[in-house]
């Protein structure tokens, strides 16, 4: 297309509509045409920012005088709030050059004002965020027993041993972040988290010191994220720093950071392929570092069904003891058996999240751990092997949920009801454990699928409903049955019952 053709329906799109604009531009100098805004506004026409230009490019005969020029800014600078990052990095790089120009037409955009200001100032794009959650959990780790049950010892007795009450605790959590572009085509995302564990009875525990009452431990901070992305060329993203990372469809890893680099590359809207490498010790609370090396496939088969592979390898030398129940003595009490389990995780599962209707849902993933017991368990001290409550073997597992509704944060009043069913082995997944170092609560489950990594895993199911009280404000309420993944193996029947109520808010 040639150039006068192009700046007709540049004016045209742009609406030129005063006498007193077409008179200012003569005032302006030529951009030649080996000038760079050139370039950038062929990319953004190609990119759909800039539309109504026939095959998008910028050739011709003639020169562009700047006034010309800002006034297409402008109109790429209105859809700056929806443009990818290389496009944003465009716009601030014209606006920058345009400044002048722009500042004299009194540019006056509507949805996006505040980035304009940002971009006629010469800044980059910053923004604070933050949210914060308040929870009552029940049992919320798992380790909480209802006894062994009718279990015949050596010396033929039959008692029933009670682990303990269910461990009930409030628990608060403060995020603020921040998202800036200190340059085109980079993007920073950074996020502090601190969290504090009020204890609702005196043998409930934090999360992560076992058999105490407050501590230290029980109000944390710490940087949750720090993360850097470059967008570059055809598709690819390189992140560096502490990575928030989800896997799969969250059965292995969800919304929690790694201090890693990773590349991912993006194959349009249709797939996407992650791979990365790293050190866990930021999210698992150990001492000693837990290298990892992880990888994600998403894939979208259909407008409703995207499908997802995940592999995730971590192996650490920090280990985690726990207590468990030996046979009945002599002297009549239940002898107390320690085992130590550490992280060796060589999981990979398949995921599938399908829109069944309108409003219907259904999320489903299975997975795989491929480890030998002998390089996860450690028993401590000594105690017959054939005895109930030894660590267990099983390392596989699947998480269904099904959903009803549409939650949408920014809309009061929207609201979902969900339906959990899942069985996970004792070293299918990285549940929680209350010791202080080697597990934590890395999966997206709302319970932590079994009582420590290597415990005796959790089959059961589970209801909930989340509930939009205002804007960006929701109530969720839970509620979990559960029993061990083999209660032969376990020596118990079931876990108490589980749940919690959280009122989450962002701003």
């Amino acid at each position: 297309m040639k150039k006068k053709a192009i700046l007709a329906a540049v004016l045209a799109a742009t609406t030129l509509t005063t006498a007193t604009a077409f008179a200012s531009a003569k005032s302006f100098k030529d951009v030649p045409m080996d000038h760079w805004s050139y370039d950038a506004l062929d990319m953004l026409a190609k990119d759909g920012v800039i539309e109504g230009y026939g095959d998008g490019t910028f050739r011709g005969d003639q020169p562009m005088n700047r006034y010309e020029m800002a006034e297409i800014v402008a109109k790429a600078a209105e859809k700056y709030g929806t443009a990818d990052l290389k496009d944003k990095g465009a716009i601030t790089k014209l606006a920058r050059e345009y400044a002048d120009e722009l500042k004299n037409m009194d540019v006056r955009l509507t949805a996006v004002e505040n980035d304009v200001a940002e971009l006629r100032s010469g800044m980059s794009s910053f923004k604070w965020y933050a949210d914060a959650r308040m929870r009552y959990a029940q049992n919320k780790a798992g380790d909480a027993v209802d006894g062994l049950k009718n279990l015949n010892y050596g010396a033929g007795n039959k008692e029933k041993y009670n682990a303990g009450k269910a461990k009930n605790q409030n628990e608060l959590r403060l995020r603020l972040g921040f998202y800036g572009e200190p340059a085109p085509n980079v993007s920073v995302n950074g996020r502090l988290k601190v969290e504090n564990v009020n204890i609702a009875r005196e043998n409930c525990d934090a999360g992560q010191n076992s058999g105490h009452t407050a501590s230290k431990d029980d109000e944390k901070m710490a940087i949750d994220r720090l993360q850097l992305d470059w967008k570059a060329k055809n598709g690819f993203t390189v992140s560096a720093g502490r990575n928030e990372v989800s896997l799969g469809q969250g059965l292995i890893y969800w919304e929690n950071p790694i201090d890693s680099v990773m590349v991912r590359k993006d194959f349009g809207d249709k797939a996407s392929l992650l791979l990365g490498a790293g050190d866990t010790s930021c999210t698992t609370w150990d001492n000693e570092a837990g290298f990892a090396t992880f990888a994600n496939l998403s894939a979208k088969v259909s407008p409703a069904v995207t499908v997802t592979a995940a592999y995730f390898n971590q192996n650490s030398d920090a280990k985690t003891q726990h207590h468990g129940f030996d046979e009945w003595s002599n002297v009549y009490y239940y002898q107390d058996k320690l085992y130590s389990t550490k992280n060796n995780l060589q999981q990979l599962s398949l995921g599938v999240n399908t829109q069944l209707a309108r409003k219907w849902n259904l999320i489903a993933e299975g997975v795989h751990n491929n480890v030998d017991a002998e390089d996860v368990i450690t028993i401590d001290n000594t105690g017959a092997s054939d005895y109930p409550n030894q660590p267990s073997t099983h390392k596989n597992g699947f998480w269904t949920r099904l959903t009803y509704g549409k939650l949408d944060p920014s809309q009061a009043k929207s609201w979902q009801v969900y339906g959990d069913y899942f069985a996970l082995g004792g070293l299918a997944i990285n549940s929680s454990l209350n010791g202080k170092s080697g597990s934590s609560w890395v999966h997206r489950l709302n319970v932590a699928g079994g009582n420590g990594y290597g415990g005796q895993g959790a089959r059961g199911w589970g209801l909930g409903a989340s509930y939009m009280l205002a804007k960006n404000t929701n109530l969720e309420l839970a509620y979990y049955k559960v029993k061990p993944y083999d209660k032969n193996t376990a020596g118990f029947d079931e876990y108490d019952d589980m749940g919690f109520a959280s009122l989450c808010y962002s701003f």
